[in-house]
C-alpha cells in the first residue's frame, strides 16, 4: 500500500496527499515561529508525528542610504534626512541617528538642529547607523549665515 503524507502549519493543513518525504512552505513571515505536524497516512491506518516548531529566518539589510549626503544649512536652521534601508523588505529597519560635531549640530528622528551659536563655515557628519548589520550612511552638513529677513 502506498503512504502518503499530510502536512499541518498551526493546526491547519497546509499540504495533502503528498508521497515525497519532504515540503517547501512558502510565503511565511520572516522572524515568524511556525508549528508543523505530519500525518503518515496508509491505507485506514494513520499516524501523527510529534509537533516541531521551526523559525524563519530574519531579512538582513544590507545596505542604507540618505536623501542627501551634503547640505547646506543656516544658523539655527534645521533639515529633515530620510533614510532608506535595503532591501526593502528588511525585517528591521530601525537604527539610530548620530553627529560628529555636536557643538555645530545636533539630530533627533532625522531632524537635524544647527545650533544658534554654530560658526559659518562648520561641519558636522550627521550619520544614520542600522540596528541590523550596523550599515551607515552619512550626510555632511555645513553652517552657512541664516538669511536677513
Amino acid at each position: 500500500m502506498t503512504e502518503t503524507y499530510n502536512v499541518y502549519r498551526d493546526d491547519q493543513k497546509v499540504a495533502d496527499g503528498l508521497s515525497a518525504k519532504s515540503f517547501k512552505d512558502t510565503g511565511l513571515t520572516p522572524a515568524t515561529a511556525y508549528r508543523y505536524k505530519v500525518e503518515a497516512v496508509s491505507g485506514d491506518l494513520t499516524a501523527m508525528s510529534d509537533e516541531i516548531t521551526a523559525t524563519t529566518l530574519p531579512i538582513a539589510v544590507t545596505g542604507v542610504t540618505l536623501d542627501k549626503t551634503s547640505a547646506d544649512v543656516a544658523v539655527g536652521g534645521t533639515l529633515k534626512l530620510t533614510p532608506t534601508v535595503s532591501p526593502t523588505n528588511a525585517t528591521d529597519k530601525s537604527g539610530s541617528w548620530s553627529s560628529s560635531v555636536t557643538a555645530v549640530a545636533t539630530v533627533s528622528g532625522g531632524t537635524v538642529t544647527v545650533k544658534g551659536d554654530a560658526e559659518v563655515g562648520a561641519t558636522t557628519d550627521v550619520t544614520f547607523t542600522t540596528n541590523d548589520s550596523g550599515k551607515k550612511a552619512t550626510c555632511t552638513i555645513t553652517v552657512v549665515a541664516a538669511e536677513e529677513g
